[in-house]
């Protein structure tokens, strides 16, 4: 097999992407967010170890681009939009969009293996390979299915699940896990109980920000007894007006590549429940409070934090429900208890990457 090569290619034509001596290609797409190109780009990289070649979708100027280009990946562009929840006019130019990266993909999809972690983006790859008959897998971080996944799941070879799904299971899914940054792991076998001056709080908006939470943070920022600090990562289109209203102690940051380097010493942190955060953070054992989305797809945030408050060191609270003197009571709690050890598997990418080569080798 061929190692993937780690140079870019710059564009949109295919003719830099020929197949020639090459054993086994994957098509990876992690186009979104952070829970959608995070666990795609540890698939791949888990890849890259086997000697597999990998090319990586991403949209040029994007969030997923910057990553994948930290790690090293080849990337092939597309131009996929948002469809869902949009205007009619816009779900027109994004079905339009979705038409043209799939095609622009003919080439590159034929004989490969395709894998998507759900989203809009995934759309123009799963397309692309179902029209060229090429196998795909989806993976489905959370407990309640995307649209995509539910518009293709019957069609993959193969579903690997981030989390039990809240109903029926169809027989092609199996659970897995949530694809993690090694550097989570890392942290997770090297954290050590250690005697602190001052207890650390820590905001986290994900990678799109989070409004209210970012509010309710500035309001217990003077609330906060001595001894405490607070950190609040507010996402980069909230960082401006959150930055300016910070006092004291506070630190904020818009948004950080190695949160494990925040995570690994707060006391207490205060996250939406988003699939991928939410593993990420109980990777690390500290005690956790999810707060939702409340206007998430399905209410499927909800879902996600119920169960990761079953794994223990989480509690779930309601948006709608929550005063800046109800959050700091819990935070008060939460950074006086004994952290738990939490059961969850960490080693899902290796599950995922071992199944595919053994079904297709």
């Amino acid at each position: 097999m061929v190692a993937c090569s780690k140079s870019f290619r710059h564009g949109y034509h295919p003719a830099g992407f020929q197949k020639e001596g090459v054993v086994m290609r994957v098509v990876i797409s992690g186009i979104g967010t952070g829970g959608h190109y995070f666990p795609a780009i540890v698939v791949a990289q888990e890849f890259m170890k086997c000697k597999v070649d990998v090319i990586f979708l991403a949209r040029r100027g994007y969030s997923e681009e910057e990553v994948a280009r930290k790690y090293g990946l080849r990337i092939f562009y597309v131009k996929s939009k948002p469809f869902f929840g949009k205007s009619i006019f816009m779900k027109l130019l994004s079905l339009l969009s979705i038409v043209y990266s799939a095609i622009s993909l003919n080439n590159i999809t034929k004989q490969v293996i395709g894998f998507a972690c759900g989203g809009f983006g995934s759309l123009p790859l799963l397309i692309s390979c179902f029209m060229n008959r090429s196998p795909f897998y989806l993976f489905e971080p959370n407990r309640i299915p995307g649209r995509a996944t539910k518009l293709f799941a019957r069609r993959a070879r193969k579903v690997f699940l981030g989390l039990p799904l809240l109903g029926r299971r169809d027989d092609n899914m199996i659970l897995t896990g949530i694809p993690i940054r090694t550097e989570f792991k890392e942290c997770r076998r090297k954290r050590l109980p250690a005697e602190k001056k001052e207890k650390k709080i820590l905001f986290l908006g994900g990678s799109q920000g989070a409004m209210r939470l970012n509010r309710l943070a500035l309001e217990i920022q003077d609330m906060l007894p001595r001894g405490y600090t607070l950190t609040i990562i507010s996402g980069k289109r909230d960082f401006d007006w959150v930055d300016g209203n910070r006092r004291g102690r506070t630190r904020v940051l818009s948004f950080t590549l190695s949160p494990w380097e925040e995570m690994k010493n707060a006391d207490v942190i205060v996250s939406r429940s988003g699939a991928l955060a939410g593993y990420e953070i109980l990777s690390l054992d500290i005690p956790v409070i999810f707060i939702p989305f409340p206007y998430a797809v399905d209410d499927h945030q909800y879902y996600n934090a119920e169960y990761f408050a079953e794994t223990g060191n989480a509690v779930v609270m309601r948006e709608e429900e929550i005063t800046a003197e109800i959050l700091l009571k819990k935070i008060m709690e939460l950074s006086s208890i004994r952290k738990k050890k939490v059961t969850l598997d960490f080693n899902a990418e290796k599950k995922i990457v071992d199944f595919i080569l053994k079904e297709n080798g």
